[in-house]
């Protein structure tokens, strides 16, 4: 009786993620896609020029175009996503997880020197 309960949870829960990220998609059409990849997180470099307690731990990357940003995200250690631009507003579309496509606002920044 356990496992049904279970196994109706998970299924109500991914039938919940599957609605969020229709909403999500609806939000797209007229936008303009800037950049999409692989999110990375951008630690502190550790001994180099940088406060690592100052430093912000939302800090991301988009790996190999250099464009890096800080937004609410949870996708831990590195996803996947692009970043859509509309009416001059920018938005992170993370792939994956329980809701399937998640947005957050974004702040654009310059990527620190890794040395």
């Amino acid at each position: 009786m356990k496992l049904v309960r279970m196994l109706t949870s998970l299924a109500l829960i991914s039938a919940c993620g599957g609605a969020y990220a229709f909403g999500e998609i609806n939000r797209l059409p007229g936008s303009q896609i800037l950049a999409a990849g692989d999110i990375e997180q951008v630690t502190c470099p550790v001994g180099g020029k940088y406060d690592c307690l100052t430093w912000p731990n939302n800090l991301y990357e988009l790996s190999m175009q250099n464009i890096c940003f800080t937004a609410d995200v949870s996708c831990g250690y590195s996803c996947k996503g692009f970043i859509a631009k509309k009416n001059g507003v920018n938005t992170l579309y993370v792939l994956g997880g329980l809701s399937g496509l998640a947005s957050s606002d974004l702040q654009m920044f310059n990527c620190p020197s890794k040395f």
